[in-house]
């Protein structure tokens, strides 16, 4: 069996155990409560991309293994799932809610929730995700997405986001995250800004570190 099979099967394992540990274990979820339910916050819609893209690699995976060679346009759809979407929103996601939480947890994750959201979950949702980000490239080989199209993929991700976030806020009267109803309207764009640049150097990252550290084939090497 490829080590990348065994690999995005733990994985998809770990990510739907994930979206439902809450359920399982049956946490009073109130802040979910409302328009929009779990989808107001940037983590739930970073975990279904992190969900989906596990469980179509492990099938893709299986699919190849079944056919014996590859198929390009099924690896051409994974490595652009996770170089333009998965890692960046991944470490994004990581980087505000403890970059947040260091400076003033108030900010993103009041105290006030302990008792709706264990630290096993936070953890699950928060901290250990980057771990399969960054085993990704040594199991798989990968053909990272070329810079103007990432770019392209991730503004469009940010726009999709944004203007969902401000439909939320047209509803409930109140943003998502607790940083954003104490800003100001112009540190409150700014802040966006920040986290877009943030999530597009991100991105670029990416590229150097799948160039360093991945499973790069013959094809990856020349369409960079």
């Amino acid at each position: 069996m490829d080590r990348s099979v065994l690999f995005h099967a733990i994985a998809a394992i770990y990510h739907v155990y994930a979206a439902y540990y809450p359920y399982y274990y049956q946490l009073n979820m109130e802040h979910t409560k409302g328009f929009g339910g779990r989808l107001k916050f940037l983590t739930v819609w970073g975990h279904f991309i992190q969900v989906g893209y596990y469980i179509f690699a492990a099938l893709v995976d299986l699919y190849n293994g079944i056919r014996g060679k590859s198929c390009p346009k099924l690896k051409t759809i994974r490595d652009w799932w996770f170089s333009t979407l998965v890692f960046p929103i991944t470490f994004l996601v990581f980087i505000l809610f403890w970059g947040l939480y260091a400076i003033d947890r108030e900010l993103v994750a009041p105290k006030r929730l302990d008792h709706i959201m264990d630290s096993v979950f936070n953890h699950l949702v928060h901290t250990y995700i980057i771990f399969w980000a960054l085993a990704e490239p040594l199991f798989t080989s990968v053909t990272v997405a070329k810079k103007r199209q990432g770019l392209i993929v991730i503004a469009l991700f940010a726009l999709a986001y944004t203007v969902w976030a401000y439909i939320v806020f047209l509803n409930m009267g109140k943003w998502s995250y607790p940083i954003l109803n104490i800003l100001t309207d112009g540190q409150r764009v700014l802040f966006i800004l920040v986290s877009y640049f943030l999530v597009v150097g991100i991105f670029l990252v990416t590229r150097a570190y799948h160039k360093r550290f991945g499973r790069i084939d013959d094809n990856a090497k020349k369409s960079q």
